[in-house]
């Protein structure tokens, strides 16, 4: 099967991985996301994933080993769907990588940690993120106005850590104006339910640059079309010199992880659990 076939149903296979698009409007409508703009219109009467991603998914080129989810919306606005999915998928063979912004109960991430345990029994990684890109007030009313409280969604991560499921923290999009401090404070509070983090800049087009960051000037030399995306999508990459770096020491200080990505988290869980069993 041509990559294409994949791309025209919602599926973009990027390197080793593949990334889902399921055009299920996101109820959350966080002011920096992406969604909105690309090529492609949103719904609310669809399926995550409907049956012929499924079928695709079940027949991935063997050289693309890991499943992303959640990638254009919140994958666990429903709960009882996103169970039947990672049910379905569990038994493919493949490495699974799931970011949340909903507070999800005790009960519930036990079952998400028992499918965990059957995609691990194949020989394969489940990896659970939290995304938290910003924690004041003020951010958070800028940037995340819908979206569940911020000390509700590191209980879940403290929740799913404790139940043994590998956490990792999204502070992504890397907001250009949230502070250093209040990075310090994310990580702070965090630190103890993960074993990494992954970040990455901002992406804007122009009306929302607008928006969120009047005194922001374009520059066309950083337009990009990001190769994670869906194609026919550019966008402005926004980042704040010197921020990533200091995000990436903070990180170190703190004893953990650091990647550039869910991917790269994922790949190195792969590879911890090759040199556990050898």
């Amino acid at each position: 099967m041509e990559f294409k076939e994949f791309e025209n149903n919602g599926l973009k296979i990027d390197q080793e991985r593949v990334l889902t698009y399921s055009k299920l409007s996101c109820p959350l409508d966080c002011t920096y996301c992406f969604v909105d703009e690309m090529t492609q219109e949103q719904s609310k009467g669809v399926a995550y994933l409907n049956e012929n991603q499924i079928r695709l998914l079940q027949n991935l080129p063997e050289q693309v080993r890991l499943i992303m989810l959640g990638c254009d919306t919140e994958f666990f606005q429903n709960k009882k769907e996103a169970l039947d999915i990672l049910e379905k998928l569990s038994s493919f063979g493949k490495d699974i990588s799931v970011i949340t912004k909903i507070p999800l109960s005790e009960e519930y991430l036990q079952s998400i940690a028992n499918i965990a345990k059957k995609i691990i029994a194949h020989g394969n990684v489940f990896s659970f993120s939290i995304s938290l890109p910003c924690f004041s007030g003020k951010m958070v009313e800028k940037y995340e106005p819908k979206v569940p409280d911020p000390l509700r969604r590191i209980e879940t991560l403290k929740t799913a850590y404790k139940l043994g499921i590998s956490t990792t923290l999204a502070i992504r999009p890397l907001l250009p104006d949230v502070s250093d401090e209040e990075l310090s404070q994310i990580v702070g509070m965090t630190k103890d339910y993960c074993f990494g983090y992954y970040s990455g800049p901002l992406y804007l087009q122009e009306q929302k640059i607008k928006l969120l960051l009047p005194n922001y000037v374009s520059k066309p030399e950083t337009e990009i079309e990001p190769r994670w995306m869906l194609d026919r999508n550019k966008y402005q990459v926004i980042e704040t010199e010197g921020q990533m770096d200091f995000l990436k020491s903070l990180v170190k200080k703190n004893d953990r992880l650091f990647f550039e990505g869910a991917a790269e988290s994922v790949e190195y869980l792969r590879n911890k659990n090759k040199y556990e069993k050898s």
